[in-house]
Order: C-alpha cells, then sequence, then structure tokens
C-alpha cells in the first residue's frame, strides 16, 4: 500500500495562498506548504489536524490510501 497525498488538491480548492496557510498553521515556512502542496514532505500528525481544520476538511481529505498492484 501507498499513501496518495491530496493536499495540493484540497488547498487549491480552497483558494488559499501558501503564505496563509503557513502563518495560520504556526511554526512552518511557505515553501514547507509548497512541499506539503506537491508531495515532497509531508505535516506532522498534530500539523495535518490543523492544516484540516484550516482548509475545513477531514485529516482524511488530506490523503488516501492506495493498494499498490
Amino acid at each position: 500500500m501507498k499513501i496518495v497525498c491530496k493536499i495540493g488538491d484540497v488547498i487549491e480548492k480552497s483558494g488559499l495562498k501558501d503564505s496563509y496557510i503557513a502563518r495560520e498553521v504556526g511554526g512552518v515556512s511557505q515553501k514547507t506548504v509548497y512541499n506539503w502542496r506537491k508531495g515532497i514532505s509531508y505535516p506532522t500528525f498534530e500539523k495535518s489536524f490543523i492544516l484540516a481544520k484550516i482548509l475545513s476538511c477531514k485529516v482524511d481529505d488530506l490523503a488516501e490510501l492506495e493498494e499498490e498492484e
């Protein structure tokens, strides 16, 4: 199984800017949010819940577990 990151899609649909999200999450840079969007890195467990709250979604909406063939 592998994790498919959907953070970029959720952020894009929200219309929020990386700079705003970084400020609201706290303790992360705009570059970090960019990396989350691109699937280069992932937020910590705690930051995932904060991010979901900012984006008005559930943590489950940020990623999907996919079976590998």
